[in-house]
């Protein structure tokens, strides 16, 4: 949902869980606003998605929003490229530039990857937030300027800030509003919904129909922990119009090629009510994770966060078809 190209509207959110309807209303309620908003989120999340949400819902909608990635400004050219500079003002300037601030006046300046910035960089952007004007590089006089600043991290600048990595200052004065962002892992119902989304978009995008997910091919994705997020979902239904329908082997592929999932997002499976010999407990788990997976290897494996060679060692053990 960040970066690559723009195959999804710009204000459209998708999901069904309780996170995403608390992000919307949120949003919602501070987009008319022209305070600083931090969104927080690991990477692929869908942050710049939230922050494009802020600023087409807002009064500032027909004016630029300019997203910027921090991590890509070096502190020696911070101050030319936020602040711009006039014609002359260093080596190599032969023509004056309005710098990132002041082309996005009266509209919204994106600063993701806020963490990323160096300390001196740090206190440079706070004069901007605190003050509401830039000075160019190469002029003595400061100039107004009308820009809402979102930021975005997927790191926790609280924790940040208490190690002595950001700004305490130019913490409190983002962070006005917070919007956090959680995993996909930790909302296994908004799956269904994004892979309904991604299947139509995608299917538009390379006219062809939509394909059609199998309820078990959308279950097994459910209990997948998407270490890439929602940007590793839409990755998938790519790979699926672009090699063809072979549903089951890429969610074999996928399970076996990721994370192992959190215990949160196991099935919910009665436990027997008594005392069992460690074998026999075995035996009854991957009895379960046989019937729960439809009888597919890597997809149990995963299941029992075990190899998929030490299941099929262990059915042959046990005699479990």
């Amino acid at each position: 949902m960040e970066g690559g190209r723009k195959l999804l509207p710009e204000h459209h959110i998708t999901g069904e869980s309780v996170a995403v309807r608390d992000i919307v209303n949120l949003i919602d309620q501070v987009a008319q606003s022209d305070c600083p908003v931090l969104i927080e989120g690991e990477s692929g999340t869908g942050k710049e998605l939230v922050a494009r949400c802020l600023h087409t819902r807002g009064p500032r909608k027909a004016q630029p929003f300019i997203p910027v990635n921090c991590a890509g400004v070096g502190e020696g050219v911070f101050e030319s490229q936020f602040f711009g500079h006039v014609r002359g003002a260093f080596t190599g300037a032969e023509q004056s530039m309005l710098g990132l601030v002041r082309a996005a006046d009266k509209g919204t300046l994106l600063l993701d990857e806020v963490g990323e910035m160096t300390s001196q960089m740090q206190a440079k952007l706070l004069r901007v937030l605190q003050d509401g004007e830039v000075l160019p590089v190469g002029t003595v006089r400061p100039e107004k300027v009308d820009t809402r600043f979102i930021a975005a991290t997927n790191r926790d600048l609280r924790k940040e800030v208490d190690e002595g990595r950001f700004r305490k200052d130019l913490f409190y004065r983002l962070n006005i509003i917070r919007i956090h962002i959680p995993p996909l892992r930790e909302r296994p119902e908004d799956i269904e919904p994004l892979l309904r989304y991604f299947l139509s978009r995608l299917g538009e995008h390379y006219r062809r129909p939509a394909i059609q997910i199998k309820d078990h091919v959308v279950r097994a994705m459910e209990q997948h922990s998407w270490p890439g997020n929602v940007r590793e979902l839409a990755a998938w239904v790519e790979r699926l119009y672009v090699t063809g329908h072979a549903q089951d082997r890429l969610v074999e592929e996928l399970l076996a090629s990721g994370t192992p999932m959190p215990t949160s997002t196991a099935p919910n499976r009665p436990f027997p009510d008594r005392v069992m010999p460690i074998e026999e407990a075995e035996q009854w788990a991957i009895n379960q994770a046989m019937k729960h997976s439809a009888g597919r290897l890597t997809l149990a494996a995963n299941l029992l966060r075990i190899h998929r060679t030490t299941l099929w060692r262990k059915l042959r053990k046990y005699n479990i078809s």
